[in-house]
């Protein structure tokens, strides 16, 4: 069992703008919903699998736990994940999701 702390990191440049703020839990299941590879899609297993891990997302109450094998859906998801911003926050949630005790 992997225990990932949910965080909400503001942007430091404007603190007080909560549209500005990275939520984890949010990031992750935008993460989760995207296919491993777009061009091919999703098939049943990848399907399964990404939905035991949203509902792991929405269950969790500012710590997701999520099982071994579904902890490496989610790194496996991540690492293939093209991001469209460069972001220390980004780096911090993906280095948060590695240290997972």
């Amino acid at each position: 069992m992997k225990s990932i702390p949910l965080k909400s990191l503001p942007d430091e440049r404007f603190p007080n703008d909560p549209a500005g703020t990275i939520e984890y839990a949010q990031v992750l299941r935008d993460v989760v919903r995207r296919p491993l590879n777009p061009q091919a899609g999703v098939n049943i297993a990848e399907m399964r699998q990404s939905l035991r891990v949203l509902d792991a997302i929405e269950a969790a109450s500012g710590t997701l736990e999520l099982e071994d094998a579904d902890y490496a859906h989610l790194t496996e998801k991540l690492a293939a994940m093209q991001w469209s911003v460069v972001d220390r926050r980004i780096l911090q949630l993906i280095e948060d999701v590695s240290a997972a005790s």
